[in-house]
């Protein structure tokens, strides 16, 4: 486990999933938008997670989607699934499947809606661990699934729990999780805290704007590393511009509209999220020139 630690991406895309217009999955323009963020600068590829409208799609379409994204990184990037589903037995379904086309590691947010007690997430993360043999990651998102993990987490205890995706703004946890556990590997969840997070311990970040700046997203990480804070700053200023600008107008459906602007048709969101009118579109194009340096 340590050896992947060390060939941890620093800047994964959360990968968006390309529809037609009657939303169906476009398995082209998929393999197209892979292909286009390599060239682009991403590192690595998370699929069906929150981005990717992962929990609006069936289980057969989760594994095509996971089949497509391995043809295009093959030798080329890794790639994570996300597999967290309503019940353990689509879990570990879907997380087989993903060991089977050559994932990285699988990645799970806990189950939700029910009020499950501490031991039965606990178990059904032990029940996916076992299932497979390949590294799970933890996918913490606790305001929308209402569950926290921290260091006293006992799941984390497990060597084949390889990291967390930390998709919390609490930046505290983050750091003690990375002292607790110093092998596993933390992701950062939200690119508006990217640069703060590398300073709490953050070995990579997974996210939805990776899509379309990664090359800013590697130019905040060389600032850092390289120490000029000043600069590494201005640029986080730039990105949470950007961002907040799309936040507004629907982050999911934004960065699928950025992508077509950008040449690769990704078309609309799975209902019950809204399409973009005519004047969402025009000030999603604003806030693209405004990142242009870096697309």
């Amino acid at each position: 486990m340590d050896s992947m630690v060390d060939r941890t991406p620093a800047v994964v895309s959360a990968l968006i999933t390309p529809m037609r217009e009657d939303r169906s999955i476009d398995e082209n323009a998929l393999q197209n938008l892979v292909m286009y963020e390599i060239e682009h600068g991403s590192e690595g590829f998370y699929c069906c997670g929150s981005s990717g409208e992962g929990l609006l799609l069936s289980v057969e379409e989760r594994m095509l989607i996971a089949s497509l994204v391995s043809e295009v990184c093959k030798n080329k990037v890794p790639f994570y699934v996300h597999t967290g589903s309503l019940g353990t037995r689509e879990a570990i379904q879907l997380s087989v499947h993903a060991q089977k086309v050559g994932a990285k590691a699988v990645s799970l947010i806990p189950p939700i809606y029910y009020h499950y007690s501490q031991k039965e997430v606990e178990n059904y993360y032990l029940d996916v661990v076992n299932a497979v043999d390949l590294g799970v990651i933890v996918y913490n998102i606790p305001q929308f699934t209402g569950i926290s993990f921290s260091k006293e987490s006992s799941v984390m205890q497990s060597v084949k729990i390889i990291g967390v995706k930390h998709t919390s703004m609490n930046l505290y946890d983050l750091e003690r999780l990375g002292q607790a556990f110093p092998k596993k590997i933390l992701f950062n969840g939200f690119d508006e805290i990217f640069l703060y997070s590398l300073a709490a311990g953050a070995q990579s970040t997974i996210g939805t704007t990776v899509n379309v700046c990664p090359k800013l997203f590697a130019s905040i990480r060389e600032d850092f590393l390289g120490s000029n804070i000043s600069g590494a700053q201005q640029k986080q200023h730039m990105l949470n511009n950007f961002i907040e600008a799309v936040v507004k107008e629907g982050i999911f459906s934004a960065v699928k509209y950025c992508m077509t602007y950008l040449g690769v048709p990704s078309g609309p969101c799975r209902k019950p999220f809204k399409e973009l009118d005519d004047g969402a579109k025009l000030r999603i194009e604003g806030a693209l020139r405004r990142i242009e340096p870096y697309l």
